[in-house]
């Protein structure tokens, strides 16, 4: 059985507490707002978030130690 892992940036608003993506009516009403976002990695097993960093090194670190670690377990 082989899991794939994979990494997905994602955006935060810290002021406003919503999380891109946003579409329609609530991007163009966020966009007025002109706040600056706080991105974030997260990293996924089999498409479930398992952890997420700061920054994207941080994320191909962790994605790589977590492949080795699950080498020979599944």
């Amino acid at each position: 059985m082989e899991t794939t892992i994979t990494i997905s940036p994602f955006a935060f608003y810290p002021e406003c507490d919503c999380r891109l993506p946003l579409s329609g009516h609530e991007k163009e009403e966020h966009d007025k707002m002109n706040h600056e976002p706080i991105t974030y990695w997260g990293i996924y097993m089999g498409g479930e978030n398992v952890s997420y960093t700061s920054t994207r090194e941080l994320a191909d670190k962790t994605k790589v130690w977590m492949e080795k670690w699950l080498e020979g377990r599944l």
